[in-house]
């Protein structure tokens, strides 16, 4: 999993089955459904199955989207973000811009952390203090460097005065808000495995990878939360993951059941499928540095060979809409911009333009070859296949090599690629453009980690307009944005191709749960948790 600090998630996960293991699943389903056999019941309150374990129930230090959602439900930040985007307050009621470079947050009355203890300002700069400090060691710590203290006004009141205007600022005031005594090196070792927040739950127990229990604050100022308790369930299998929903042994899975198997959980009635619009993001990525991929008439060409329409319709079952842009429609800062379109005919245009002649005719040789490089994941495995079907018939001939994720991903921060797929799974802040692609971010020695720029593209007047975007105002970054995303449409760094839709599968013991767009997991706060008593049947 390509894991970007915080926000900004990459993913290669859920993969919808493929027809002969889709055949294979419901064969098996049928068999276990029909046997008669009656499981041990589920844990009191709510299950929910994760397809992978938590890094960490820090946050400071969680690089996974699991650990960051998990930490999000017991030690929230500031602020978060809503569907479209936009910051909201949290544990701060307010915040406002003071100066261009000061941006005061005044703290809802009354907040407690799980032991008691009050949360009050100073407990909020000392949590910012120990991040922007190297000793603490957090990944995220370099996210912090435009601050240049944060001030204590009163016991409600803290102010961050920024060294030069920043306005992606808002989007790393989400950190989890810590007890003072905890945010030293000290408290690594107790917040990563028995955390203390102020959200609306508190850690209950965390006895092995497989298994985590969450239950409601009391204090939490949203009001207590109507489930009793929430079991996290590791079940890495996602036949299993279906089956445990099916037989009332879980009730909530976020994005993680593919959407061949949808089908046959709508009909089961004490389950509902719920889906949003979502804002993860699928592309093609593509190398600049040397070779036939340097030419942007080569790009442009390859995008309008792409038909994602099918894929989306067939492979996403619908799940999805075709991408223009990393950011999604829904975003405040998205613009529409005319795309590539498919056009093989402007393709052919581009192509010969570009000195790559059909050399025999349609079927013959090939203009051009490219290696195609993905993840074992037989859904990344089937998209990739269909590229290259697709790509074949513009005259361009494709190698798919299929590597163990790992391997895969270390080639494509090294820059050991031509073609490549990925998927930011959520895409809150518009900075990320200036990470995906400013000339600083292209991975090096130093940074193959943090530079997300992994194509290597340079573009000197998109360089200045994503930087100008980090110190303007609201309404001057909307149209910076715009700017930004009609010069990537010229440049094609990378070819978008969809945003998958957020997908909740949820029980009858759970009511009023609707998914977030961002695939985050604090609608639990607010969902209720149905007994006999209250009225339904589990």
């Amino acid at each position: 999993m390509d894991v970007p600090p915080d926000i900004h998630l990459v993913t290669d996960a859920m993969p919808p089955l493929p027809f002969r293991a889709a055949r294979v699943f419901f064969i098996a389903l049928a068999l276990v459904l029909d046997s008669g056999c009656r499981d041990p019941a589920p844990p009191a309150g709510i299950t929910v199955l994760l397809e992978a374990p938590p890094d960490s129930l820090d946050d400071r230090f969680a690089l996974t989207a699991h650990g960051q959602r998990l930490a999000q439900l017991v030690s929230p930040g500031l602020l978060t973000f809503d569907d479209a985007s936009r910051p909201v307050p949290q544990l701060a009621e307010s915040f406002r811009e003071v100066s261009p470079t000061v941006v005061e947050f005044v703290l809802r009355p009354g907040l407690t952390f799980h032991d008691g203890s009050a949360l009050t300002a100073e407990d909020v700069k000392a949590t910012f203090d120990a991040l922007r400090d190297p000793k603490l060691g957090s990944p995220k710590r370099e996210r912090y460097e435009p601050v240049e203290r944060v001030e204590v006004v009163d016991a409600r009141a803290v102010r961050f005065h920024l060294k030069r205007p920043y306005a992606p600022l808002l989007a790393e005031l989400s950190a989890a808000i810590l007890p003072a005594e905890r945010v030293g090196p000290g408290g690594i070792e107790a917040q990563g495995t028995h955390p203390v927040g102020a959200g609306p739950f508190r850690f209950e127990s965390w006895p092995d990878e497989e298994h985590l229990t969450l239950v409601p604050f009391e204090g939490w100022h949203g009001g207590k939360p109507a489930v009793s308790r929430l079991t996290f369930r590791v079940v890495r299998d996602e036949t299993t993951r279906v089956l445990e929903l099916l037989k009332g042994r879980a009730d909530l899975v976020v994005n993680g059941v593919s959407p061949a198997v949808l089908p046959a959980l709508r009909k089961s009635p004490h389950l509902r499928v719920v889906t949003k619009p979502g804002t993860g993001f699928t592309y093609l990525g593509l190398n600049l540095r040397e070779g036939p991929l340097a030419d942007v008439r080569v790009r442009q060409a390859l995008c309008h060979l792409i038909d994602v329409r099918p894929l989306v319709e067939h492979k996403l079952h619908g799940l999805a809409e075709p991408a223009s842009s990393m950011l999604p429609r829904e975003h405040w800062a998205f613009t529409e911009t005319p795309g590539c379109g498919y056009a093989p005919e402007e393709a052919a245009r581009l192509l010969d333009a570009a000195g790559y002649p059909d050399p025999d005719g349609p079927g013959g040789q090939p203009r051009l070859s490219f290696t195609f490089k993905t993840s074992t994941d037989r859904f990344r495995r089937a998209v990739a296949l269909v590229l290259k079907e697709q790509l074949a018939k513009g005259g361009i001939a494709v190698e798919v090599r299929a590597l163990e994720f790992g391997t895969f991903f270390e080639d494509v921060r090294r820059g050991r690629f031509e073609l490549f797929t990925l998927k930011w799974a959520a895409v809150m802040e518009p900075d990320l453009l200036r990470g995906a692609f400013h000339s600083a971010n292209i991975p090096g020695p130093e940074n193959h980690w943090g530079g997300f720029n992994r194509g290597a593209l340079k573009d000197p007047k998109l360089d200045r307009v994503l930087d100008a975007a980090t110190q303007a105002s609201r309404e001057e970054r909307k149209t910076l944005y715009a700017e930004a995303q009609r010069e990537l449409d010229a440049d094609m760094p990378v070819i978008p191709l969809w945003h998958e839709a957020s997908v909740a599968v949820v029980s009858s013991r759970l009511a009023d749960f609707e998914p977030s767009a961002h695939g985050l997991l604090l609608p639990l706060a607010k969902a209720r948790e149905v007994t006999p008593e209250r009225g339904g049947t589990p």
